[in-house]
This record gives C-alpha cells, sequence and structure tokens, in this order.
C-alpha cells in the first residue's frame, strides 16, 4: 500500500472543512503537512482530489468525492480495530455519538444514557440534537452515529430500528370549548389561530396533515421552541398540533394544558433509530440499539401500541 492512513485522515478532514488551514488546525499540524500529505495522495492515486481556488478554499472533485466516501469507511474500520483490542475483555469501549430530534430529547436521552452507560460505562455516549435538517447532514459526514427521529420524510439510504408508536394530538387551552370532549374534530378548529411547531419536519407534516382533510389554517405564530408552543396555547392564543406528549399538564407558567386524540384518526407516528444502511454497526451501537429497543417506550408519557 502506497498510501498511509495519516494521508487519508488529512484528506477527509479537508474535505469536510473546506480548506487546507482549517484541517490543519483541526489537526494540530500546519498547512504544509496538509498540503503537502494531500499532494503526495494525488501523486500516488494519479488523480486530482480538490480543485484549489486562492482565498476560497478547496471543492472536491469527482474522484475527490468517491474516495471521500471510501476513506470515512476505512479509517472507521482502522478506528474500530484499535478499538476491539481493548475490548476482547468482553468489556464494550469507545464513543458513540447520539442525533436525536429536539423535541423527542428531553424524554428519550435521560432514560437513555442513564440506563445504557449503566450497563456499560467504558462507552462515552454524546449526545447532538436539533432538526432533522440539521442532523442528517452531520449523519451523513459521520459526525453522528445513529439518529433517533421519526419516520417523517427521511431520505433513502438508511436502515432503521423501530422504538414506538405514537399519535398526533390536539393541544388546547383549559378553557377551550371543545376541552371537555373526549376527542376533537380537526373540522372544528379550522377557524381558530394555529401555534404552528417549525421544527422541520414537524411544520411541513402538520401543515400536510391539515391541507389532506381540506383545512387552509390561520398560523397566527410559528417557532421552532416546543415548549414556547406549549406556553401560548396555555395562554389561548391558539391551538397546536403534535406527536411528542410531555408527561406534565401545564406550561412552563404552570398554566393547565388539555391535550385531545384528534379525529380522523389516522394519524399516527413511528420513532425510529437510523444510521447509514452503508455502515456495519460496531457492537457498541448495536449494544445501544438493542437496549432502545427494549426501553425506550418505557419513557414516553403516551405511546400507543
Amino acid at each position: 500500500m502506497r498510501f498511509t492512513f495519516r494521508q487519508l485522515e488529512y484528506f477527509r478532514s479537508t474535505a469536510e472543512l473546506g480548506s487546507f488551514s482549517a484541517a490543519a488546525s483541526q489537526l494540530f499540524v500546519s498547512a504544509t503537512a496538509v498540503t503537502s500529505a494531500i499532494s503526495d495522495l494525488e501523486e500516488v492515486l494519479g488523480t486530482q482530489l480538490f480543485v484549489r481556488r486562492k482565498s476560497h478554499g478547496v471543492t472536491l472533485t469527482p474522484s475527490g468525492q468517491h474516495l471521500l466516501n471510501d476513506a470515512r469507511q476505512l479509517l472507521l474500520n482502522a478506528e474500530e480495530m484499535e478499538r476491539s483490542m481493548h475490548s476482547r475483555d468482553g468489556i464494550l469501549h469507545g464513543p458513540i455519538v447520539v442525533g436525536c430530534y429536539s423535541t423527542l430529547a428531553p424524554t428519550v436521552l435521560p432514560a437513555l444514557i442513564s440506563g445504557f452507560e449503566a450497563l456499560h460505562p467504558k462507552v462515552i455516549l454524546n449526545v447532538a440534537e436539533g432538526s432533522n435538517d440539521e442532523l442528517l447532514p452531520m449523519m451523513d459526514v459521520g459526525k453522528l452515529d445513529v439518529l433517533i427521529t421519526y419516520r417523517i420524510n427521511l431520505p433513502p439510504g438508511l436502515a432503521e430500528a423501530e422504538l414506538l408508536h405514537t399519535a398526533v394530538h390536539a393541544l388546547l387551552p383549559a378553557n377551550h370549548p371543545l376541552a371537555g370532549e373526549a376527542a376533537v374534530w380537526l373540522r372544528d378548529l379550522q377557524d381558530e389561530p394555529l401555534i404552528m411547531l417549525d421544527l422541520p419536519p414537524s411544520g411541513r407534516h402538520a401543515l400536510d396533515m391539515l391541507h389532506g382533510v381540506g383545512i387552509r389554517p390561520r398560523i397566527r405564530h410559528s417557532t421552532r421552541n416546543f415548549e414556547l408552543v406549549r406556553s401560548m396555547v396555555a395562554r389561548g392564543l391558539g391551538y397546536s398540533l403534535l406527536v411528542q406528549r410531555p408527561w406534565i399538564e401545564h406550561s412552563y407558567e404552570g398554566l393547565p394544558l388539555i391535550t385531545r386524540p384528534i379525529l380522523p384518526d389516522i394519524h399516527r407516528e413511528t420513532v425510529v433509530m437510523v444510521w447509514p444502511e452503508h455502515i456495519q454497526c460496531n457492537p457498541r451501537l448495536q449494544a445501544l440499539i438493542d437496549f432502545a429497543r427494549r426501553t425506550v417506550k418505557l419513557s414516553q408519557a403516551w405511546p400507543v401500541s
């Protein structure tokens, strides 16, 4: 083999960060060392990997993009080989980076982290939370090992494990005229203001659901903040349609909230754990997936069978 793992590491960092200087800073080496290593790699492989643009960083050539996918996998395999030498005592070692959709994070992650780390104290769980638009690209470039989210508008190429089923519900202020009903028909809310959670894919999903039953909602406020949605509804500013349902039935201000199933009863959702299907799960990631499948449903207030 005429190239080195170090050259591949320098190449990967440059590709992901977009410049030699940024890669050098991340790797704690000089920019000259990075450019020299990549030039040597290009010479060995007989192809140009980057288009250099003065003052504008670098962009991958088609050959570079192809190599990046292979380099990530090869470096990952090498890292796993090293860790496996520490795991021959039957104890799992090493990091896992878990992404989680923001509204799920407060009820999914604490129990998952504490329970799994108690079983596997040598595994280090790191977490990132956000929208799917933020987290899926992170997983694409290897910054996340796995993502916990809803099975809504997910791209192809992902393997998955189902964690639980849940349902969309209407969130109402306590004094709402429909608060005494066992369930709420969507048509009965069509003239009222909507407080929309606009954290992708939630906002688009709610609008598609309403449009599907012929409702064009009047959006009064739109926010990415789940608790702000709940607080505005509690203040009587409108209703909302949400999937995640906390144990507590009041807002941050202590004002009561009412949750009701919606009719027609067709809006079921599935919480899944996903990862790139071309990635073979290492033992500690597989252990986390198995643990999540057994336990995540138990930490949720209102799972649906």
